[in-house]
């Protein structure tokens, strides 16, 4: 089956009016009760321009080049006493094309050709009223007449002049009553119905193109005399209406219901309507002016080509290729930008995909669409960024964000791991494992950004989960590890970033009252009071903030609270605090990264020295607690240098105290002269 007739059939199935498709929008049929999708694809620029390879013929595309549409009537054995239009228009990448059915039409077919004068076929008898009425004279030319010509006949034989002009409809009442005064009465021979003047031309009909020739001055300057009486077999002939040319519209506005074709309506004696005189005027022209094409329904979507969505191009497979190889490769982020590669990040480092061709902003518009739902997809259309979450196989979740730079539309998406890294894989000690035994109490999880804080909280609640048989609430800004319920019950809740947003849900969640509360960056003195307060009373809490050391945390959670509350909140600390985790991550020499890691526990020598308010003393207390199984970051970076796995220049970017670091690199015998090169 041909694809006119797979159209056809659709129509003639939804028993509809006509079926339309238009770039960036998905075809429909209209049917009574109302439009149904055709298809649920949307319509690229490629795709309409096969559509219109198939159904248009050479000679019709090049009138589409010429012209901007076209318009023929097709033959359907199915449907005998229907008529079907296909009408196609395009400028530019905007491309649109309809299937107009007009049902039990008995209208003359516009691919006939024009009727001779000879062959006419006669009028019906003039009715009584219209026999008694007077032939006007026409208006002389109006000067506004002067400056836009009107289109005239060209001369006409007198056994012609006489001809009827078919689907005239009848006078408005209001032009009825405005009638030039009758001539004396005309013979009984030259009898017809009356001709109306003709009104001023509209200032909009001045920018038409293709105007015909202005009329001689003598012609502008006397009126036009009446017409001499025609033969009696002149009467009955009438004007075949000629074949018109379509012309694309410039922004058209589409009715509810689909056109129905009138005699004359597109042709070059259309009858238009005047809002200035309100009544009625008859164009004549020498030529076919062209016609108007008027969509069947729903307004066309009108965006620049940088705005479409078309089909990713065969050399670039989709997004989901671009995202398994990045997965592949353990990355986890993949970065789409306008005229450049697809990137990666490995273990903290950019990489760009050397075997992808850099990307177009059509193609990176067609990627990101491809996982973009709904609301996203309008979003980045519109130019604003969007976020939303989804699930691939072979890689898992993907956290997707959108935007548009200087170059275009661009994306990152942020691989989740499908599966958890345990306690044991992380390396996390007896020591730091114990303190999930906790039955409450506040754990503290920090670190500089991207040190993989929220690898290290997973694994803590991935513990408690396989452990205890606890109710565990999870408030997250952005959920990047699913768990499943095993011993626990974890509820895991994302919720926006804003301070007061997430203040509102951990408190919500108090009132559920769950044996674990894991919060998501304490980053207001309300958040911190909350975790203080819940761990006080009965809760075992686990927090995350930002700080490059155990220490420095402690202190910005004091100092968060007001002056005269940091006493109280150093007081409330040193009670609930049962253990602190600073984490820093380390480029190995031959790919991939480790883990440095502070510890802090909570000992009586500890909480004194918090509640003193004596927090700058807490790495001297940190140093003297080894044998509880404290470890400075210090010695943790020592201990990836000695061994080989961390060289020492990675291991002095990342340390705090890099005073006391390089002493302690001399004091092992580790070469410390790349300092100076640094430096």
């Amino acid at each position: 089956m041909s694809l006119i007739e797979s159209l056809i059939a659709a129509v003639l199935r939804a028993n509809g009016d006509g079926l339309v498709m238009h770039v960036g929008e998905r075809p429909f049929v209209l049917s009574p009760s109302g439009p149904s999708n055709f298809s649920e694809r949307l319509l690229t620029v490629e795709a309409m321009g096969a559509v219109l390879t198939d159904l248009l013929s050479a000679e019709d595309q090049l009138a589409l080049q010429e012209f901007g549409a076209v318009e023929k009537e097709l033959t359907i054995p199915e449907a005998p006493g229907d008529r079907f239009m296909l009408v196609a228009a395009r400028g530019g990448d905007d491309i649109w094309v309809e299937l107009r059915r007009q049902r039990g039409s008995t209208q003359p077919r516009r691919d006939q050709p024009a009727a001779s004068a000879d062959s006419a076929p006669p009028l019906p008898p003039a009715q009584p009223e219209a026999q008694a009425k007077p032939i006007p004279p026409l208006p002389s030319a109006q000067p506004e007449v002067h400056a836009k010509p009107i289109p005239l006949l060209p001369p006409a034989q007198p056994e012609a002049r006489a001809r009827r002009i078919p689907g005239l409809p009848p006078a408005q009442p209001e032009a009825q009553a405005r009638r030039i005064p009758p001539l004396p009465p005309a013979p009984p021979e030259a009898q017809a119905e009356t001709i109306p003047p003709l009104p001023p031309a509209p200032p909009e009909a001045q920018a038409e193109t293709n105007p015909p020739p202005p009329a001689p001055p003598e012609a502008q300057a006397k009126p036009i005399p009446p017409l001499p009486p025609a033969p009696p077999e002149a009467q009955a002939e009438t004007i075949p209406t000629p074949r018109p040319r379509m012309a694309p519209t410039q922004s058209p506005q589409p009715p509810l219901q689909p056109p129905r074709s009138t005699s004359g309506l597109h042709g070059p004696d259309a009858v238009s309507p005047d809002p200035a005189a309100g009544r009625r005027r008859v164009t004549t022209a020498r030529d076919p002016q062209p016609g108007v094409v008027l969509p069947l329904a729903r307004s066309p979507i009108r965006t620049d080509s940088s705005r479409l969505t078309p089909t990713p191009s065969p050399k670039h497979l989709g997004i989901g290729r671009l995202l398994r190889t990045a997965a592949a490769r353990g990355a986890s982020s993949l970065y789409l930008m306008a005229e450049a590669r697809p990137t990666i990040r490995i273990d903290d480092e950019i990489l760009p995909l050397e075997t992808e061709p850099p990307l177009g902003t059509t193609e990176v518009e067609s990627l990101i669409l491809e996982l973009a739902p709904g609301a996203s997809r309008e979003a980045l259309v519109g130019g604003t960024n969007a976020e939303w979450v989804c699930e691939l196989p072979d890689v898992g979740r993907v956290r997707c964000l959108s935007f548009r730079d200087q170059r275009g539309p661009g994306a990152v998406f942020r691989l989740i791991p499908r599966r958890l890294i345990s306690a044991d894989q992380l390396g996390l000690s007896r020591d730091i494992q114990a303190l999930c035994a906790e039955g409450d109490g506040l754990i503290l999880v920090t670190g500089p950004r991207l040190s993989g804080k929220s690898t290290l909280t997973s694994a803590l609640v991935d513990l408690i989960n396989r452990t205890r048989t606890d109710y565990l609430i999870s408030i997250e800004s952005e959920i990047k590890f699913l768990h499943e319920n095993r011993k626990a019950i974890v509820s895991q809740r994302e919720v926006r970033s804003e301070p007061d947003v997430m203040l509102a849900h951990a408190r919500a969640a108090l009132r559920e009252n769950p044996d674990v509360l894991v919060v998501d960056d304490l980053k207001t003195p309300e958040l911190v009071a909350l975790a203080l307060d819940a761990a006080d009373s009965g809760h075992l809490v686990i927090a995350t903030m930002t700080a490059p050391t155990t220490s420095a945390a402690l202190a910005r959670l004091i100092e968060s609270a007001p002056f005269d509350r940091q006493t109280q909140v150093a007081l409330a600390l040193s009670e609930s605090l049962r253990g602190a985790i600073a984490q820093v991550l380390l480029r190995k020499p031959g790919g991939g990264r480790v883990a440095a890691r502070e510890v802090l526990f909570n000992t009586s020598s500890m909480s004194a020295l918090i509640a003193e308010g004596k927090v700058s003393q807490l790495p001297l207390a940190i140093d003297s607690g080894r044998k509880y199984g404290m470890v400075p970051m210090n010695d943790a970076l020592l201990a990836f240098v000695q061994s080989g796995a961390v060289d020492a220049r990675e291991a002095y970017r990342k340390a705090y105290d890099r005073v006391a670091f390089v002493e302690q690199l001399r004091r092992e015998g580790i070469d410390t002269s790349f300092v100076e090169r640094l430096a």
